[in-house]
């Protein structure tokens, strides 16, 4: 995980107290594709299920894949009140494995979407039978103080969503093509990513951010049970030395946990070391 400044920009978004949807509720159209066990894949903040692409064709040979597009996020339209994201995306995920037919699955996510597991792990062990997290953390602002909590964090997370959601369109794709040199460290892919934010409803994205840097996962740890394997990315900003540390303490409360450190490589390790990704993916996955 990047220690800049400009990774909170890019970041994650947050968890509420999960809610069902209505069992009439429609079936959301996230994209199914390969054949095997099931697996679910979820992105990050802003990002698009293209995310995943490097490692797709390759996993749909072992997996019948669930790639989530959430709303409001990359070109897909907002749905509710920005500050329910989490909430929202975890009933659509459960939603869609009804609706599949699905009564377990396997689950890897990038940044939110890793965070968005460990909850849907927490509320739903029957349904997540094993999480992959990639390069994301139980509670943000750990980044910048071990001592920190939702109580501490929730003014500076308010003053980004107002900032964040402030900015007139100019202003704010500068900020997001500069801040995603710290996030991905293979130029060949930053204007990928930085376009998927621009696509993205600023509200959702303004109001995910708040969400997330006030929303501590920590003390519901305990209650996983299915296996979780985190990949932390290092590099000479963040050096292994800061993170495998930051990490273990972070995760002390889930038992079992597999650390996985990926060196030279920023927050988006898919694009930045793509083969040493797939094999720890793989691995966290089960083989």
């Amino acid at each position: 995980m990047m220690f800049a400044r400009p990774l909170i920009a890019a970041l994650v978004a947050a968890l509420l107290p999960s809610a069902a949807l209505a069992e009439d509720a429609p079936c959301p159209a996230f994209e199914v594709t390969g054949s095997g066990p099931d697996l679910v894949l979820v992105p990050g903040l802003g990002s698009s299920p293209a995310v995943w692409d490097g490692v797709k064709e390759s996993l749909a040979r072992d997996y019948r894949l669930h790639l989530v597009h959430v709303a409001g996020f990359a070109g897909r339209a907002p749905t509710g009140d920005p500050a329910t994201l989490i909430e929202r995306t975890a009933a659509e995920i459960i939603r869609h494995l009804d609706c599949a037919k699905v009564e377990s699955a396997a689950y890897a996510g990038h940044s939110m979407g890793g965070f968005l597991g460990l909850k849907l792990a927490a509320d739903h062990p029957g349904r997540i039978e094993r999480v992959v997290v990639v390069d994301s953390l139980p509670f943000f602002p750990l980044i910048f103080n071990p001592a920190a909590t939702a109580e501490l964090a929730a003014p500076q997370a308010a003053a980004m969503r107002a900032q964040i959601a402030a900015q007139d369109d100019a202003a704010f794709a500068a900020s997001q093509r500069m801040g995603v040199q710290s996030l991905v460290r293979d130029p060949a892919y930053r204007e990928s990513v930085a376009d998927w934010s621009l696509a993205s409803d600023r509200a959702t994205f303004a109001g995910a951010i708040e969400a997330l840097m006030t929303t501590d996962l920590r003390p519901r740890l305990g209650e996983i049970t299915a296996p979780v394997t985190v990949l932390a990315a290092a590099n000479s900003y963040a050096p292994r030395s800061r993170v495998e540390p930051l990490y273990t303490a972070a995760y002390q409360g889930l038992d079992g946990v597999t650390l996985t450190i990926i060196e030279d490589s920023y927050h988006f390790i898919m694009f930045d070391q793509p083969e040493a990704f797939e094999q720890a993916l793989r691995a966290g996955l089960g083989g």
